[in-house]
This record gives C-alpha cells, sequence and structure tokens, in this order.
C-alpha cells in the first residue's frame, strides 16, 4: 500500500517536473562568445515566462527503480499559490490527485483509498531531500531557483550552452555548516541556450549530502501566446531508489482560469508520518 502511495507521489515530483509543441533547437554553427555571468542571468530572467494561470496534458513514462510505468497527467497551476495534478493509468482513470500550496500538501489515493492532508516533510521525505513549492514549481517551468540570486556566480562555454554555477563550492559548504535549524543550502548549475536564453538544463544538490540531486533537462519548448514554454522534459532524481522520468505534452493553455477540485472522501485512511 505505501508502495502505491509513493509511487504516485514520486510520479508527480518528477514531473518535474515539475515543468512546448515541438520547436526544434536551432545548430549554431558559429562558435558563441563567452559572456558574463550578469549579463547571461540577466537576459534568462527577461525571457522567462510570465504567465499566472498553466493548464496541460502529458504522457509520463515513470521509472520507480524497477519497473518503468505509463501515465497521462492532468496539470493545472496557479503561478506562486496552487499545483494541481491529476494521474491516470492506461485505461483513464484517476489513480490519484495532489494539490500543493506554498506551505501544504494534500494527496489521495484513490487504489488504495487513502489520503494525507499535512506539511512537505512528506514529499521530503519520499524523495530524501528537501523540497517545497517554489522548488517544484521552477522545476515544472523552467526556472532557476530564487536562492541561486544570493550567490557568486560564474559563467563558461559547455556544448555550446552558456553554464551559469555558484564560483565557491567551499564556500557552500562552510555555510552549510553554519546554517541553524538544519536549513539546506544548494548548489545550482544552469546550461542556458544563447539564442533563446531558455534553460535546457538545471542540476541541483543539496551540499553536505551524499546524493540528494537532481537533474532536469528540456529538449523541447513550444511558444503559445508569445511565452516559450518547456514541452518535453527528462527528470532524474539521484537517491537511493533511482528515480527517473520522461514527459512530453499533447496539450497546453496559458492564462486561462481554471478550477481546483479537491475534496477528502470520509471513508478514506489518513496516511501518518
Amino acid at each position: 500500500m505505501i508502495k502505491q502511495q509513493y509511487k504516485f507521489i514520486g510520479l508527480f515530483l518528477l514531473l518535474a517536473i515539475f515543468s512546448a509543441c515541438s520547436q526544434k533547437r536551432i545548430e549554431i554553427k558559429k562558435p558563441i562568445k563567452l559572456a558574463g555571468a550578469d549579463f547571461v542571468m540577466d537576459q534568462m530572467h527577461k525571457n522567462q515566462s510570465t504567465f499566472e494561470w498553466f493548464t496541460g496534458k502529458a504522457k509520463v513514462d515513470f521509472f520507480d527503480g524497477k519497473k518503468k510505468t505509463p501515465f497521462t497527467a492532468q496539470v493545472r497551476m496557479k503561478r506562486d499559490s496552487i499545483i494541481w495534478i491529476s494521474l491516470s493509468g492506461s485505461v483513464g482513470i484517476e489513480g490519484a490527485r495532489l494539490l500543493l500550496t506554498q506551505d501544504s500538501v494534500k494527496y489521495i489515493n484513490r487504489i488504495d483509498k487513502t489520503y494525507f492532508a499535512g506539511s512537505y516533510e512528506f514529499l521530503s521525505d519520499l524523495l530524501q531531500t528537501e523540497i517545497d513549492f517554489n522548488m517544484i514549481q521552477s522545476l515544472l517551468i523552467a526556472k532557476d531557483f530564487s536562492w541561486m540570486d544570493s550567490q557568486n556566480l560564474k559563467v563558461r562555454l559547455d556544448n555550446q550552452l552558456y553554464q551559469i554555477e555558484s564560483t565557491n563550492k567551499r564556500d557552500l559548504k562552510k555555510q552549510s555548516k553554519m546554517t541553524t535549524f538544519a536549513i539546506p543550502v544548494y548548489y545550482q548549475s544552469l546550461w542556458i541556450s544563447p539564442e533563446s536564453f531558455k534553460i535546457q538544463k538545471i542540476k541541483i544538490k543539496e551540499i553536505g549530502k551524499v546524493g540528494k540531486k537532481i537533474s532536469a533537462s528540456y529538449s523541447q519548448y513550444k511558444l503559445i501566446k508569445e511565452q516559450l514554454v518547456p514541452y518535453a522534459m527528462s527528470v532524474e532524481f539521484d537517491n537511493e531508489k533511482g528515480m527517473n522520468l520522461d514527459l512530453i505534452y499533447s496539450k497546453i493553455s496559458l492564462n486561462e482560469a481554471v478550477g481546483f477540485p479537491f475534496s477528502i472522501n470520509e471513508k478514506y485512511t489518513a496516511i501518518i508520518l
């Protein structure tokens, strides 16, 4: 029962993923010129999507460490507020539903008739790393994490992409030892297109921890209402299970207000941490 619950939750978090109708990457024939980190970050922020509402339908292949399973995911989002996910199997019957806000996690498993309502501790325990709403949203929409803005950054060229990363892992390790209340410190690398300045790949790692690394790559973007949004992506979690996911959207809509239906059957059993 618990394995089935974790399977659906693990799938969502890899949607990562969180989060574009087959725009092919343009081959760059001329070598790109090295630019400063401030310039690259500024251009990336200028070209990030600004939609308030997101609705999408996606096909997902999820590997839980033992076997691969296909799913259909319905994704709804109100930026910086709510993320809603419905997961269905091959026959189209909903198996699980998830509702995330800035400070709460709600989950129902219709197969096992169980539910959870509580904090992000549930998801952090599952993924063996600290995770929150802002991190999940950033992965879904291919956005850098806000705490990267406070780090000293450097840029280099890697396979015709700009790679941005923190300048000194040693300083971050010192910071992680000095933080109170077990606040995690992360090391992040971004690979950015020199043409669109959209993120092509993200790697984040919790400093001082073995594993606890998330890698997400965005192979396709789609221009929707004058905004480039991720359409196809792959996500890997470097944890004991070795989970990974491939996702491609078949439909995306932006800035159309939607509802987030979520109710817990009184006959369902609560999941207690």
